[in-house]
């Protein structure tokens, strides 16, 4: 992602009436109207930092960033709904249940930290919020549907 895609996308996140407006736009399934309400704030706002280095405002900028921004947003409400999928099975049996990778080793070779499956969806959505040039891998998606599976079968 260059950084023209990286400030912008940065600007949508950061601007609550900008992301809602653009959340309204994608919800109603108008990704169009999405991109030109990004670019309305574009032409009106009172030129950002990022504007002033010469970066061109162009609709492809515009409909990349969009597109991103959409990923990024199912990505999050997935990830937030498995939170809460898993906070919902912990409740019901318990959160001495809940998996758990290996965490940090110390010298002697134990394990001295476990990561739970929860600290790893939280996590994970922190970074889609305050990471820009993060984005899951391949594998990450297969453990977020093993995750899904295995803490919706036992309820």
């Amino acid at each position: 992602m260059d950084n023209g895609q990286h400030e912008l996308l940065r600007v949508v996140f950061t601007t609550p009436a900008l992301k809602q407006q653009i959340d309204d736009h994608l919800d109603g399934g108008s990704k169009i109207n999405a991109i030109k309400e990004l670019k309305e704030y574009c032409e009106t706002s009172d030129n950002p930092d990022w504007l002033k280095n010469g970066t061109r405002v162009s609709l492809r900028l515009l409909k990349d960033v969009v597109d991103k921004y959409a990923i990024r947003r199912i990505v999050y409400s997935k990830l937030t709904k498995l939170s809460k999928q898993i906070e919902l099975y912990c409740d019901k049996h318990g959160y001495n249940n809940m998996g758990s990778k290996e965490g940090a080793k110390s010298k002697d070779g134990l394990y001295v930290h476990q990561y739970t499956d929860l600290e790893l969806v939280e996590d994970h959505r922190g970074f889609i919020v305050n990471n820009f040039s993060w984005k899951p891998s391949h594998n990450e998606y297969k453990e977020y549907n093993k995750l899904w599976r295995k803490y919706n079968e036992s309820n």
